[in-house]
């Protein structure tokens, strides 16, 4: 998907920029990208659902890899992990805005 510097492509990066402060600051969710991941330069969250008991997070790491995993609310634990290639994720995606919102945080990894 092709970016041209729209307000909403300036909203969503911001988003992203703001979250990946406080995903990197976040004790459990940053040892978990470092177990699985040698060197964290950026993280960037695709999408997160808000469930009862537990969020479900899907994160763009280092500009390559997709990890997707839940993160209890009751004991903040971690659980359901789940890594792919940035290529296998992105033949799955089929919305548009899922597609906009990558675009966006593959351009902010290569900077």
């Amino acid at each position: 998907m092709r970016l041209i510097g729209s307000r909403t492509e300036s909203l969503i990066r911001e988003r992203l920029e703001k979250f990946e402060r406080i995903l990197l600051s976040d004790e459990v969710i940053y040892n978990l990208l470092v177990s699985h991941f040698d060197e964290v330069k950026h993280s960037y969250c695709l999408s997160q659902i808000i469930e009862q008991a537990e969020d479900i997070y899907t994160l763009l790491v280092n500009g390559e890899y997709i990890i997707e995993f839940e993160l209890s609310r009751l004991d903040y634990s971690i659980s359901d992990i789940h890594v792919e290639s940035l290529n296998e994720y992105s033949k799955k995606i089929k919305d548009k805005s899922s597609k906009l919102t990558l675009a966006i945080a593959m351009d902010l990894s290569n900077k």
